[in-house]
């Protein structure tokens, strides 16, 4: 069994550096990131939610030989269930599972505020209702300047994403939406129930202790994910 792993906005393949360690022996995980970033700082932002999804599908494509599951958080979430679709559009061989952490569904975000153009100490602000945001961080205002250009494309083009959504197919993947009993300002169990439409088959609702990073934190997580799989005790 295999893993794709796919990060939060502002995120890169290390946020995953202890699930990936916790998944194994059992599975084998690839951390995907996006251009911009990390190992691939050198490469232009991407500006859609659209060339994000190409851009790990392109990644991937050539992988697929065996059973693997998504396990996607935050941005993560709906870069997953977006890649599910092109993957069912281009005939290739689709998840066992998808794991969604850390966000409601795509229609659940069409009256957000508007993020483009604000001012840095408002966009912080912004940041900041997601927690996690190491206060080491907040308080450096050259790691600031380094990391809001990442952020803001990420939270930009999910705003594009947010406000031109209509409709979307239904998947019939099995699949799990997951989130932090403490991440309230953003998901709550009645919120996560906007996922259900989106699926063809029923799914399962679950909450775990921590906030909105709870699933780089949390190890009754990889716990639920191996035994969701059929690969744990």
């Amino acid at each position: 069994m295999k893993a794709i792993l796919l990060h939060h906005a502002g995120g890169d393949k290390y946020a995953f550096k202890n699930v990936q360690q916790n998944l194994l022996p059992e599975i084998e995980s690839w951390a995907i990131e996006l251009p911009g970033r990390s190992d691939r700082f050198a490469e232009k932002l991407l500006t859609t939610l659209e060339q994000a999804v190409e851009d790990v599908y392109q990644q991937i494509e050539a992988k697929l030989t065996e059973d693997y599951c998504i396990i996607g958080n935050s941005m993560g979430s709906i870069l997953a269930f977006l890649l599910v679709h092109q993957l069912k559009n281009q005939h290739k061989k689709l998840p066992t599972h998808i794991f969604l952490a850390s966000r409601l569904s795509p229609d659940a975000y069409k009256n957000e505020p508007n993020i483009i153009h604000i001012s840095s100490d408002d966009f912080w602000k912004v940041v900041q209702q997601y927690d996690g945001v190491p206060e080491a961080l907040l308080a450096h205002q050259e790691l600031k300047a380094f990391y809001e250009p990442i952020l803001r494309s990420d939270f930009e083009l999910l705003q594009r994403y947010n406000e031109s959504f209509q409709h979307i197919e239904k998947i019939n993947q099995p699949a799990s939406i997951l989130f932090g009993n403490k991440d309230v300002r953003n998901v709550d169990l009645e919120k996560m129930q906007s996922w259900r439409p989106f699926f063809e088959n029923d799914i399962e609702i679950k909450a775990f202790d921590g906030g909105h990073f709870f699933l780089y934190e949390n190890p009754d997580v990889i716990a639920y994910i191996k035994q969701t799989v059929g690969i744990g005790k």
